[in-house]
């Protein structure tokens, strides 16, 4: 049994600007030939879970709702009115491709309102699934019982989906093996690293403050870390920290009413709960360039240990991206203790725990003065993420889910 699945989502903004920077002919090509160029060059997982399950007979591709140059190219070629906005235009591709099966993870879309019209306009649809993995805000979680499946990548947003009447499925995140095949290929210009840190740096409800707090603490105790990072302008987090005090000043004073009935600040209601901090002049001073795509792997496959710790709204379960990317890279993963990291690795042989910051500290140190050790761990982490952890395994999971629910509609 076949069917056609259409994943509406995005692809990282900085990735799409270095392509068509790369790529300054591309606008030229038709939208095929545009789509075809960009998931061929993209190792993004965005692009890997289609071609796997196009591997397995589905009619799959993805709507990169944030390539405008690629959808700009659709709509010429469709006849969308020329001030068309980016929703019209990615509702008229589904339209047009009429699939059985609409996957939306794109937080924009993630509402009650075009999920429903979805359901009552596009025809043949027999499946509408979401996915959250993020913090998120009222509108998007009111959207959750409106899907007919809705994934998520840990056991505790599993719990807290339910709880808001929504259909809930535990989907892991995963490693596209390829992307070895391509490092293979290519020349790595990056340094050696002993310790390492990529990723984002955002201050504010549900996000990376204990991340900070950390970092800052390792650049404290003269760890050798480097950190290729992704932070926020002043300016944003001036408006944050207004946001936060506000908001908070207002549910002190009894005004939730007031929160509520307005829809800016019951969307940022949740910025209340938490402070709004500045970075320090070292952790700023320390920070590189953020890397993307090939470029971060490069970066992990050269470096001897990778730090991680989740985001606040993980609470006590773990399951975020970089458990995969970076022990499919081959690096020595130092990661914070999740109840549920012992179904995803041997912990302190596949990946190394830890419990406080005290804690991480010591380990990291004892592993770099303990390479040969390190490195046994760094190999046994790649085998078993290469083993139960690829995006062709979860691939055939989503396939056999799919085709599971398509013969009981």
């Amino acid at each position: 049994m076949s069917y056609r699945f259409i994943r509406v989502t995005d692809n990282y903004p900085q990735y799409i600007q270095s392509y068509y920077e790369k790529n300054k002919q591309a606008h030229l090509l038709s939208y095929d030939e545009q789509y075809k160029a960009i998931t061929n060059h993209s190792i993004e997982i965005v692009s890997s879970f289609g071609r796997c399950l196009r591997e397995l007979g589905v009619d799959a591709f993805e709507i990169i709702s944030n390539d405008k140059v690629l959808q700009s190219t659709w709509a010429k070629e469709h006849d969308v009115k020329e001030n068309a906005s980016d929703a019209e235009i990615i509702f008229e591709q589904l339209k047009f491709y009429r699939p059985e099966i609409i996957w939306l993870d794109t937080t924009v879309f993630l509402n009650k309102e075009w999920v429903n019209r979805i359901k009552n306009e596009i025809k043949g649809l027999k499946l509408i699934v979401g996915h959250i993995c993020a913090p998120y805000n009222n509108v998007i979680g009111s959207s959750f019982s409106h899907f007919d499946i809705m994934f998520t990548c840990t056991p505790c947003f599993v719990k807290e989906i339910e709880e808001q009447g929504g259909n809930p499925y535990l989907l892991y995140h995963s490693f596209d093996d390829q992307v070895l095949k391509t490092l293979a290929a290519e020349a790595n210009s990056f340094p050696e690293n002993d310790f390492v840190f990529t990723g984002s740096l955002l201050t504010g409800y549900g996000l990376h403050k204990t991340r900070i707090e950390y970092l800052e603490e390792f650049l404290r105790s003269d760890i050798n870390l480097t950190i290729y990072g992704n932070i926020e302008s002043q300016k944003t987090i001036r408006m944050k920290q207004l946001l936060h005090y506000t908001i908070k000043t207002m549910l002190s004073l009894g005004m939730e009413g007031l929160v509520d009935g307005n829809s800016f600040l019951k969307k940022y209601k949740k910025y209340a709960d938490a402070e709004i901090n500045n970075y320090s002049k070292q952790l700023i001073n320390s920070i590189r360039e953020p890397v993307f795509g090939l470029d971060m792997f490069k970066l992990l496959q050269h470096s001897k240990i990778c730090f991680n710790i989740h985001g606040e709204i993980a609470k006590v379960c773990g399951g975020n991206i970089r458990l995969f990317e970076a022990t499919g890279a081959g690096t020595c993963l130092v990661t914070d203790n999740k109840k549920n990291m012992p179904d995803l690795f041997a912990v302190d042989k596949e990946i190394v725990v830890y419990n406080s910051m005290e804690e991480c500290v010591e380990k990291v140190k004892w592993l770099l003065n303990n390479p040969v050790k390190a490195s046994e761990i760094a190999k046994a982490g790649q085998q078993r993420t290469l083993k139960d952890h690829t995006v062709k395994k979860r691939a055939a999971e989503l396939n056999g889910l799919f085709l599971e629910k398509l013969r009981t509609k």
